[in-house]
């Protein structure tokens, strides 16, 4: 009965291998290897263009996805800081513009009051002013700070949205014709105040005019030359995804041996995304930059615009990077195959079948918690997703290798073997050996042999 069990195992162990070299096994022609090559480095150069296109598409053809982009900073210190000052600012000059201290003057001398007294009145005048200006900077902090001012924000966004994307698509009018920057207008926050004001009774706020409070986005970047480009950039975002994802997998596909070809893609890729990143803080700076009034708000924006494409980046470099990680540790590397035949060794010095069963459920267990427990982070770092994933593979290698024979036939194979001379062969027996060729993890190809003396003589001649 044990010889047929131990016949079973060779058979199921020859047939995994069979299929995993199938798997595994792509062409060998030098042709092949050289076309995977090319299409690697395509894809590789074509995906950090094709996620900054997919971003910026988005972000161009669907306003609500802006609004959400730019809605964070409604709060941010630095927008709030240059929003009180320009308004406080504005509406200041424009109530020193109505010279209230000669209009007094001459209502007072109207009314019947003497000119040396009504002088004198008006000399209190610089003390109410300034009294008017704080309590002007007080309604202003609590516009900027109240519910009101995002639906204001947002408001203003929505247009300069509108606006821009009238820019891309080409269809000028008066606004589009005169846009050589993206401005938020929130002159209704101005409107705001003198409404305020016009309600706790100011006789004279009616008299303050329209204020226009703007803020530049763009600085001095002429945006006239990127009229014409919406219907471009929603073809580039919508279609180089997928050419980038079709040129790597016809890579791996190609590949002399795909679990390769698979590590090689997803450690390249990373290395692309990583220079993407690099290249969006220097993008950053430049747009900083080219605004050197108002440096802050530019940089405010800009990293809330970028907050969407550094998350997607982020995870794609840690989806390439556990790829490139779990494809090298099952492919055929003489790395891979040393660490995959160590720990081999090291769960085979368990010689207790019930001991083996409780080490492989162990294994089991351990590389499920690993996988669990890299899913609960919400966000793991890269080095870390790295290392667990590493671990759970050589865990689930682990439990899932090729069992041992039956404790009674090894024991009798041994004690035969050393009989014969045969002892170092038979110890072989018991410790899985891991061949270079695109075979199964853990599953060497073992040509299945009868009677004893066979065993001994393949275990003999199987490389070491």
């Amino acid at each position: 009965m044990s010889g047929e069990t131990a016949s079973a195992t060779v058979r199921v162990e020859h047939a995994a291998g069979s299929v995993w070299h199938t798997i595994d096994h792509g062409p060998q022609a030098r042709i092949w290897r050289v076309t995977s090559i090319v299409l690697l480095v395509l894809g590789c150069v074509l995906t950090p263009v094709a996620l900054t296109a997919k971003w910026a598409s988005t972000l161009v053809s669907d306003q609500d996805a802006y609004l959400a982009a730019v809605e964070p900073l409604a709060t941010d210190p630095a927008i709030v800081s240059a929003l009180e000052n320009r308004l406080t600012g504005a509406i200041d000059e424009q109530i020193s513009n109505l010279q209230l201290a000669d209009k007094i003057g001459d209502e007072l001398q109207s009314l019947g009051l003497p000119p040396k007294l009504a002088t004198l009145a008006t000399g209190y005048l610089a003390t109410f002013r300034s009294d008017i200006t704080d309590a002007i900077s007080r309604m202003v902090d609590e516009l900027v700070t109240s519910p009101k001012m995002a639906e204001l924000w947002n408001a203003a966004n929505a247009k300069a949205h509108t606006v821009f994307v009238q820019a891309m698509q080409g269809q000028y009018n008066d606004e589009v014709t005169k846009l050589h920057s993206v401005n938020v207008d929130l002159s209704q926050g101005a409107a705001a105040i003198k409404q305020k004001l016009e309600s706790a009774g100011v006789s004279w706020a009616n008299q303050i005019p329209d204020i226009p409070v703007v803020i530049n986005l763009t600085g001095q970047a002429d945006l006239q030359a990127i009229a014409g480009y919406y219907d471009l950039l929603n073809t580039l975002g919508t279609w180089l995804p997928w050419v980038a994802l079709l040129l790597l997998l016809a890579s791996i596909l190609i590949a002399p041996s795909r679990l390769t070809g698979l590590a090689r893609a997803g450690f390249w890729v990373a290395v692309s995304l990583l220079v993407l990143v690099v290249g969006a803080a220097i993008g950053r700076e430049w747009l900083v930059g080219q605004s050197p009034l108002q440096p802050q708000v530019t940089e405010a924006f800009v990293a809330s615009l970028l907050a969407g494409l550094r998350d997607q980046v982020r995870a794609l470099i840690g989806l390439a990077a556990v790829i490139a990680a779990v494809s090298w540790l099952f492919g055929r590397s003489r790395s891979a195959t040393s660490l995959r035949r160590q720990a081999g060794q090291a769960a085979g010095l368990v010689r207790d079948p019930r001991w083996q069963l409780a080490v492989r459920a162990g294994a089991g267990a351990a590389a499920v918690a690993l996988i669990i427990w890299l899913l609960s982070m919400d966000e793991p770092r890269v080095l870390w997703a790295v290392l667990l994933v590493l671990l759970a593979g050589l865990a689930a290698f682990v439990a899932l290798r090729p069992g041992e024979p039956a404790t009674a036939d090894a024991a009798g194979g041994a004690a035969g073997g050393a009989d014969a001379g045969g002892g170092p062969a038979d110890t072989r027996e018991l410790v899985p050996v891991v061949d270079d060729r695109p075979t199964s993890p853990g599953v060497p190809p073992v040509t299945p042999t009868s009677g004893s003396s066979a065993s001994s003589g393949s275990s003999a001649d199987r490389p070491s």
